[in-house]
């Protein structure tokens, strides 16, 4: 009898080993290499092509939604598809359309929000006509009344996490303004402002210009839960702004760090009137720009403290050449940006990122063959064990 008691002991213990080991494996593996794909081409949808990834948190639920292609293209009569996921990214719903093109339109410049207190998601989207394409032949037009040659901007919202999606709503006279041919919504998620005045606010900051190059960053939003939309102005021009993505501030202010086109570094400029105007745009030298856009995302302010009473704000970019993704943290507002931890090696382009619970952020990003994935990744590993992103009474 004792000799098989010990015989038991023995395999629980190797059976405990073993489960360390793996367990360790696991935890040593790149977020990159423990991607999971969330928009494949062909692979139960229609597209040969899926670009332009955003993600938010709606109440526990992770959306994503990026441009269906049919061809690879920017402008090749793209769908707006969304997927969503229900235990934190493991697995993703089969691609379903939150907007389709019509006429041979195309879709493009995903922007998400969540508003908690209705409990809406909101998707906003340029529509470009048939045969007009930002860089091609044809271009779009400023002014409104030319629906064959105009850029529309276009909001559908979502009341059951992404299941099903309101009719198209024509916002463009509220979001673009009338001497601009091209906007851009993003692409990235908008912010929800949770402090200051405009507490509530849903807030979309947009790259603008008269035509392709000398853009500007403007921004529009909505004090009644996207019911109606009012444009803020414009700011200065320079540092080659381009496509943009947005976190709050303390006080309900908003950081806009942009993609610069033809620059090194990424150009960066606040509102302190949620969105209304903008202060000067400047060159960050911590925030490297290749030509990519990149993530941004608010995880967690002084004041909260499930989150361990920090401030954090989170950066995905890329290396030259679509490759080689890192993560910049930040605890000062954006001032500095002292943590950064590559992702992993290998293809990696436009990105998104939200939080998925306290301590472990989440990012959807664009790798080989137009496929988006989704992985995820803890504080405490982007940190080296420094720092969880929770509270005690979370851990």
């Amino acid at each position: 009898m004792k000799t098989r008691y010990l015989g038991s002991c023995l395999v629980l213990i190797l059976l405990a080993g073993i489960q360390d080991v793996c367990a360790k494996i696991k935890e040593e593996a790149t977020p990159y290499e423990k991607a999971v794909g969330v928009f494949v081409p062909k692979q139960d949808n229609p597209y040969a092509a899926i670009r332009i990834p955003c993600i938010v948190n709606a109440g526990g639920t992770l959306i994503a939604v990026a441009e269906g292609r049919h061809s690879a293209g920017d402008q090749s009569n793209n769908d707006m598809i969304v997927s969503v996921s229900k235990n934190g990214g493991k697995t993703w719903s089969k691609p379903t359309v939150a907007a389709a093109a019509d006429g041979g339109a195309s879709l493009g410049n995903p922007c998400l929000l969540y508003d908690p207190e209705k409990k809406l998601t909101v998707l906003m989207y340029q529509r470009y006509p048939q045969g007009v394409s930002e860089q091609g032949n044809v271009r779009p037009v400023p002014g409104y009344d030319d629906p064959e040659r105009t850029l529309g901007c276009f909001v559908v919202t979502s009341k059951d996490n992404g299941r099903h999606w309101s009719k198209p709503v024509d916002v463009t006279r509220d979001t673009r303004h009338e001497d601009c041919s091209i906007t851009c919504s993003g692409p990235n998620p908008g912010v929800v402002l949770t402090q200051g005045p405009h507490k509530g606010r849903l807030v979309v900051s947009f790259n603008e210009a008269p035509g392709f190059g000398n853009w500007h960053i403007t921004a529009a939003y909505s004090d009644d839960h996207g019911k109606t939309w009012k444009l803020g102005e414009k700011s200065e021009s320079g540092k080659g702004v381009n496509e943009v993505s947005s976190a709050e501030l303390p006080g309900g202010e908003v950081l806009v760090v942009s993609r610069s086109w033809g620059g090194s570094h990424r150009a960066v400029s606040v509102s302190s009137d949620g969105g209304e105007t903008w202060g000067p745009v400047t060159a960050h030298m911590e925030l490297p720009s290749p030509n990519c856009q990149n993530g941004l995302t608010r995880y967690s302010f002084e004041n909260q403290a499930k989150y361990g009473n920090k401030s954090r704000l989170i950066f995905s970019g890329c290396q030259p050449g679509r490759k080689d993704g890192f993560i910049k943290m930040s605890y000062d507002d954006g001032k500095t940006w002292p943590v950064q931890k590559d992702i992993g090696p290998g293809a990696f382009a436009y990105s998104t990122l939200c939080t998925v619970k306290p301590g472990r952020v989440g990012l959807l990003f664009e790798c080989e063959n137009h496929t988006i994935k989704f992985t995820s990744f803890s504080i405490k590993w982007l940190t080296d064990g420094e720092d969880t992103g929770v509270g005690k009474e979370e851990k």
